[in-house]
């Protein structure tokens, strides 16, 4: 399954309720309300391995949006174990940005409250190079600027990347990618909870991969978040006056999870129906997201 057809499937298990394989354990982990029961539920919790760092990365938010959670923690560590959190924060000494590499690899900065609220206290800091990490993976892995590439192999059915290009991105590249994904998800985060008038969050979220993204999108998780932060700021409009340069799949989600009005929905319907062709098509047309604003409207009843 390619990555933007994981998307669509995506879409659907969060939206139909409906469980089965591999890739609803995904989806749910990411776009859940009930983190704590949706951890405890998880079965071989560990397989595939970067479970665990979907989970951290929803713990990482769930501390942002909600306020420090210990007894949070603690469910993450029973249902992983002790010795794949210690990997996991050991991991974490990859990042190559020296705040983040000392702190995101300290079991006490997600089990003591004052280790926590001492760290956020130097919000300058923080700040500052939350910033420099984001632009970094934005300039690296969104923009394509100095990513190694490598020639395909013969016959290779590598399922990374959606179009058969001879170049393609590295494998040491994709281990570094997954290797920092839990920080530029820690800071994408912090950004948008403490600073989300932050360019870099626009830029993310209207700003499309050059490159084939993530089996797992975990890169367009981070633009399907980046842009409901940017709606919840800016409104519809942001949709609207960018529609040729976002898919379909990032529209329906932006629906499904922002407060909506009528005036709004309608602008977007209207603008969508003037379109001759969308020019990011990936799996979605456009009468799945006429439909979708028809049913929140009342307009389909």
């Amino acid at each position: 399954m390619c990555e933007y057809c994981y998307e669509s499937a995506m879409l659907y298990f969060a939206t139909s309720g409906q469980r089965h394989g591999i890739y609803n354990r995904f989806a749910y982990l990411e776009e859940t309300d009930d983190l704590k029961t949706e951890i405890e539920q998880l079965e071989d919790p560990n397989n595939p391995e970067s479970l665990i760092d979907l989970a951290f990365c929803r713990l990482y938010d769930h501390y942002f949006t909600h306020g420090f959670d210990a007894g949070l923690f603690n469910t993450l560590q029973n249902k992983f174990g002790q010795e794949a959190v210690q990997v996991y924060l050991a991991k974490r000494q990859a990042c190559h940005n020296d705040l983040f590499r000392a702190e995101l690899s300290k079991i006490e900065l997600l089990r003591d409250e004052a280790c926590w609220n001492r760290f956020l206290g130097d919000q300058e800091r923080i700040y500052g190079q939350a910033l420099e990490l984001l632009n970094s993976y934005y300039d690296w892995w969104v923009l394509d600027i100095g990513k190694e590439k490598e020639k395909r192999k013969p016959n290779s059915t590598d399922e990374n990347l959606l179009f058969p290009d001879e170049s393609l991105t590295a494998s040491a590249e994709w281990d570094k990618f997954h290797a920092l994904y839990p920080e530029f998800f820690f800071v994408l985060s912090y950004l948008i909870n403490r600073h989300n008038n932050s360019d870099i969050i626009r830029k993310i979220a209207l700003t499309n991969l050059k490159d084939g993204a993530d089996i797992w999108t975990k890169d367009l998780w981070l633009q399907r978040r980046a842009m409901i932060a940017c709606v919840k700021r800016d409104g519809f409009s942001l949709i609207v006056d960018n529609l040729s340069q976002i898919r379909y799949e990032l529209i329906y989600y932006v629906l499904l999870k922002s407060d909506t009005n009528p005036t709004e929905l309608n602008k977007l319907k209207e603008a969508i129906l003037s379109e001759d062709e969308h020019p990011m098509q990936a799996m979605m047309e456009s009468r799945h997201i006429i439909g979708l604003i028809d049913e929140l409207t009342g307009q389909n009843i």
